[in-house]
């Protein structure tokens, strides 16, 4: 950081004197010395003082060069910046909602989904483990975000951060999807980009479930994702607030190429999904949910449930990969967002992949 002069290189105790600061996120970081920034720097054509946004209930801006700094102490390489821009940029969008979920009671994560040609100039894991167990760029990407957050907006434990739980997804909930595991197009091109874009995608969820489809027809899979999606994952704005809630169902190829072979689309999926989908009355009149949840179905349904997504636009769908498990994912419910940025890359982009390809 520009106030931090290092005159001791020591990982130890830079990250212990950090740590004291409420300036990492509890794990050892990389000393962000002068010269690993001027490097970091490498990554971005905009000059070190552009600022990238406003973020915090404070509007505190951030510059390149503080998000240089946050992206050295998290262990990225230059060719990450790109990225990390356009993460930011997400993070500043009102309509992510990140400050919510930022300092809320409850557990939030950062989730972010990449797309496009980015995933293979950096050798983005999207295959097996497409959350990225052990990839570097995948963990080392959302930490910095998620750092650069806390740092810029000063958020801490305890503090700003008001989590009663914690979520240990906070900092590393970063998928990027499988553009080849499926038949229908990425998340970017369903949602108004060109294929040839990269995309990275902000939203806020609170959970992570997995289950099986197994056995793999398409009514194992459509009521496998009603099933496996929680009274407390809602989708749409009937359960009040500022912000509509969204869900992500990942699936894996198998079940995408089973629901595709009965010519379904992935809008007939959503549709399906939102369609059928209910939680039963009596869930609300416990209080266990949101307050005043009924108030637009009083006098409107008369069956033992309720909707419990609103919409198809409230549905993401997402290709995942899992190997041989047949394993999906549920994320949600997400209370900002989504938020999709298109990632911008410097005009040496392809040399400086090229260069630290080797790294990976």
């Amino acid at each position: 950081m520009s106030e931090h002069k290092l005159h001791n290189d020591s990982t130890s105790t830079v990250s212990r004197s950090f740590y004291r600061e409420g300036m990492t996120d509890g794990l050892p970081i990389v000393p962000p010395t002068d010269e690993r920034i001027e490097e970091m720097l490498r990554g971005t054509d905009n000059p070190r003082d552009y600022v990238l946004g406003r973020l915090g209930n404070d509007d505190t801006p951030i510059t390149v060069e503080q998000l240089a700094s946050n992206a050295v102490m998290a262990g990225c390489l230059p060719t990450y910046m790109p990225v990390l821009e356009a993460g930011v940029r997400a993070l500043a969008d009102p309509q992510s909602n990140s400050i919510q979920f930022s300092v809320s009671t409850g557990g939030w994560a950062y989730q972010w989904v990449l797309n496009g040609p980015v995933l293979r100039d950096l050798g983005i894991t999207h295959g097996s483990g497409p959350f990225g167990r052990n990839a570097r760029v995948n963990r080392a990407t959302a930490r910095a975000l998620g750092i650069a957050y806390r740092n810029t907006a000063k958020i801490y434990p305890g503090e700003k951060d008001m989590g009663v739980t914690g979520n240990p997804l906070k900092f590393s909930l970063f998928l990027a999807e499988n553009e080849s595991g499926g038949p229908w197009k990425p998340y970017h091109v369903t949602n108004g980009f060109d294929e040839e874009d990269s995309t990275i995608t902000l939203a806020g969820p609170n959970s992570f479930i997995q289950w099986k489809s197994e056995p793999n027809s398409p009514e194992d899979v459509l009521h496998g994702m009603i099933k496996n999606t929680p009274p407390s994952m809602v989708g749409g704005e009937q359960q009040g607030g500022d912000f509509d809630q969204t869900i992500f169902h990942v699936l894996n190829p198998k079940a995408l190429e089973t629901l595709a072979d009965a010519n379904l689309t992935k809008q007939g999926v959503k549709e399906y999904i939102s369609e059928n989908s209910y939680i039963p009355i009596e869930e609300f009149q416990k209080g266990v949910l949101w307050d005043n949840a009924l108030n637009d179905y009083h006098g409107k349904v008369d069956s033992r449930q309720v909707p419990q997504i609103s919409g198809p636009e409230y549905v993401k769908v997402v290709a995942g990969e899992y190997g041989e498990s047949q394993t999906n994912v549920v994320l949600g419910p997400s209370i900002g967002g989504p938020v999709t940025k298109k990632i911008q890359f410097p005009s040496e982009w392809d040399t400086l992949a090229t260069e630290y390809a080797v790294e990976e």
